[in-house]
C-alpha cells in the first residue's frame, strides 16, 4: 500500500489527496506523504518495531490516512477504533490485543505507547485488524492482510466504476470497514481524492458535494431517507452507494423519484469485504442486494451464502494467544439467501432465527408481512425471552398514528402460522440505530 501511494506521489505530487471541509484545508499527495513519514519517525523514536500493533482513534482526517501510511511503511499492524468509542472501551481493546501504541485526538493528534509482553500470535502478513463484537462480551478481531485489502479495493473500484479522477465524499467513518474500503483504499491504490466530513446533516451533504464537485457519494440508509425531503439537488454526483445497514425499499424509491438517480446497494461483511453490488440500482425494490462483485464467486450451502475471493480475511483473533484461521479464500456467512435472476436475496440470518416452543421463526418473513400493512414504514422483528417456552416473537413497528397493535397482529394472523404471529407489538417513533444505521440490539431488548 505504501509503495502504491508513493508512486501516486511521484506521478503527481501536487495533486489533491484530501480536503478537510472543516476549515477547507487542502492536503496534497506530497503533503500527506510528508505527514505519514513524520508520524513514522515519531513511532520509531518511541520504540515501535515491525509487527507491533498500533491502534488509531481519529475522526475522518488527513491524519487518519497518514497514520495508515505510517503503519504500512513500518510494517505495523493497524487497529482502527471507532471515533466515538469511550475511554473504557478503548482501554479494553488495547489490553485485550496487546496493542503497543495509540494515535488519538487530544486537541491535535497525539501518540501514546504501552508496555506489552509481545505482539499477539497472528500471521506474519497481517496488516489490519477489524474489530467486531465477541460472544464473551470482549471484542474479537478480524485479521486482514495487505493482499486482502488491495484485492477488496480492486473489486470495489471495478464493480462500482470508482476512478482515479473521481472525488469521493467522505462522511462515513474511515475507522469502519465500509469507510476504510471505499474511502481510504481507493486514495492509496489509485489516487481517488476524498472530501472529508465528520457529520451527516443532510443539507450539509448536498452543500459539500456541490461545493467540491463530488462524483461518488457513499452514505448509509438513514441519511438517504432524510435527503429525499430536501429541496436542493446534487449537481455533480454520479454514483450513490448505500451500505452499513439494510436499505428500505421505500427509501430507495423516494430517493430515485426525488433526484432522478438510483441508490446502488453494496452488501459485504468485515470478514470478506465486498460481496454483492447493485449494478443497476434499485435492487432493494426488487427484493435483492445485487449480484456478485468483480473477482468474487458465490455459492449456497444449506441456505447459507459462501463467498470465495482474495478479499477473504485470514481469520479471527479472539485474544493475544488465540488465532483461528479461515479456510483460504473462503468464508461461510451467517446469511440465509436465495438467488433471484442472478441477484442475491437475503432471507435472514442463522443467528437471528427465533426459537419459540421448539419451532423456528425467520424474523425477515414476519417483517415482510408487516411491511405490507398500509401505514407501516419500518419494522424489526426479534425474539423476546419467555422462560421455558424459549422466545416469543416481538415486533417493533414504526407506523402512522392510526395503526394499532391489534391491526398488526390481525394482519399477521391472516397471513402467517400462529407461532409466527408477534405476541408483542411495540409502536415506536423510530428504530434505535447507531451512526451506521444498524439496529441497536441492546436497545431493542429494552423496548
Amino acid at each position: 500500500m505504501f509503495d502504491r501511494f508513493l508512486r501516486q506521489v511521484e506521478s503527481a505530487p501536487g495533486a489533491t489527496a484530501v480536503i478537510e471541509t472543516d476549515g477547507g484545508r487542502v492536503v496534497t499527495r506530497e503533503a500527506l506523504l510528508a505527514r505519514a513519514e513524520e508520524l513514522a519517525r515519531e513511532l520509531q523514536a518511541r520504540g515501535l518495531r515491525a509487527r507491533d500493533l498500533i491502534a488509531v482513534q481519529l475522526p475522518n482526517s488527513a491524519d487518519f490516512v497518514a497514520a495508515v501510511l505510517a503503519a504500512a511503511k513500518l510494517d505495523l499492524v493497524l487497529v482502527p477504533i471507532d471515533r466515538d468509542a469511550l475511554p473504557p472501551e478503548v482501554m479494553t481493546v488495547l489490553g485485550h490485543f496487546a496493542v503497543r501504541s495509540l494515535i488519538y485526538r487530544n486537541g491535535g493528534t497525539s501518540i501514546s505507547t504501552r508496555v506489552v509482553d509481545g505482539p499477539p500470535s497472528i500471521p506474519a502478513e497481517a496488516r489490519l485488524i477489524k474489530l467486531t463484537s465477541g460472544s464473551t462480551g470482549l471484542p474479537k478481531g478480524i485479521v486482514t492482510s495487505e493482499r486482502n485489502l488491495m484485492a477488496d479495493c480492486t473489486s470495489i473500484c471495478a464493480s462500482m466504476d470508482i476512478r482515479a479522477d473521481d472525488i469521493n465524499f467522505g462522511a462515513i467513518p474511515m475507522s469502519h470497514s465500509y469507510g476504510f474500503s471505499n474511502l481510504v483504499m481507493p486514495l492509496l491504490m489509485q489516487g481517488t481524492q476524498i472530501v472529508i466530513s465528520n457529520q451527516y446533516l443532510p443539507q450539509s451533504v448536498i452543500d459539500l458535494c456541490n461545493r467540491y464537485a463530488c462524483t461518488v457519494v457513499p452514505l448509509i440508509p438513514m441519511v438517504f431517507e432524510h435527503l429525499s425531503a430536501l429541496p436542493d439537488d446534487f449537481e455533480t454526483a454520479r454514483t450513490f452507494l448505500s451500505a452499513g445497514a439494510p436499505l428500505p425499499a421505500a427509501t430507495s424509491r423516494r430517493f430515485r423519484e426525488r433526484f432522478g438517480k438510483p441508490i446502488h446497494s453494496f452488501y459485504g461483511c468485515s470478514e470478506c469485504g465486498g460481496i454483492t453490488y447493485d449494478y443497476r440500482g434499485g435492487a432493494v425494490e426488487r427484493g435483492c442486494v445485487g449480484a456478485a462483485m468483480k473477482n468474487v464467486s458465490l455459492s449456497i450451502e444449506s441456505a447459507r451464502l459462501v463467498v470465495q475471493s482474495d478479499s477473504v480475511a485470514l481469520g479471527y483473533l479472539h485474544d493475544v494467544s488465540s488465532f483461528h484461521p479461515f479456510e483460504p479464500r473462503t468464508f461461510v456467512t451467517d446469511d440465509l439467501v436465495e438467488m433471484v435472476d442472478g441477484e442475491v436475496a437475503l432471507a435472514g440470518r442463522v443467528s437471528d432465527l427465533i426459537n419459540t416452543a421448539g419451532k423456528k421463526v425467520n424474523p425477515r418473513e414476519v417483517e415482510q408481512v408487516i411491511l405490507q400493512l398500509d401505514g407501516v414504514r419500518q419494522v424489526k422483528v426479534f425474539g423476546s425471552p419467555a422462560g421455558a417456552r424459549g422466545d416469543v416473537v416481538a415486533a417493533a413497528v414504526v407506523a402512522s398514528p392510526d395503526i394499532t397493535r391489534e391491526q398488526v397482529r390481525e394482519h399477521c394472523a391472516s397471513r402467517l402460522s400462529a407461532h409466527k404471529v408477534p405476541r408483542i407489538v411495540k409502536l415506536i417513533e423510530q428504530l434505535p440505530v447507531d451512526e451506521r444505521g444498524k439496529i441497536k440490539r441492546a436497545a431493542l431488548a429494552h423496548l
